[in-house]
């Protein structure tokens, strides 16, 4: 089971880099501009937390958007160390392109099958998205108590 999940994901990762870097995305920048398109203005801990990332692979991907225009980030009036983020215009503009690569993506993948199989698969890769990130932090959770 184990070498088809990765022949897959290296796909999935090739197909990505290539479509995205067309316009100079990178896979995890596509992965914060859909969350902050999906739930607007947030704090920087919250991308984190929502994407199960480390926080400097968040800091760097989110200097990467500001850089390039497409995210802006502002000290929250509520706490000076906090950062909050949104998306540009043109952040609005790329989502909207990643949304069709990834579109294309499903495309290439559900070749073949139903739309009942199509839900299943979702269903189930919902429930085991929901176990990895619980799983993922209460490892972290375990480690800051016993660390």
């Amino acid at each position: 089971m184990q070498d088809r999940v990765d022949v897959f994901r290296r796909v999935e990762r090739q197909y990505l880099r290539d479509r995205l870097g067309d316009k100079g995305l990178q896979v995890l920048d596509s992965m914060v501009i859909r969350l902050l398109a999906r739930l607007g203005r947030m704090r920087q801990e919250d991308i984190v937390h929502k994407l199960v990332l480390d926080k400097s692979a968040v800091a760097r991907t989110l200097a990467r958007l500001e850089e390039a225009g497409l995210v802006e980030r502002a000290v929250s009036d509520r706490c000076r160390r906090e950062k909050l983020v949104a998306l540009t215009q043109a952040g609005m503009e790329s989502c909207q392109y990643i949304e069709r690569v990834l579109e294309e993506w499903k495309e290439i993948c559900y070749r073949g099958f139903s739309t009942w199989e199509r839900e299943q698969y979702d269903a189930f890769l919902s429930r085991i998205t929901d176990n990895v990130t619980q799983y993922k932090w209460s490892e972290e959770e375990r480690e800051e108590t016993h660390g």
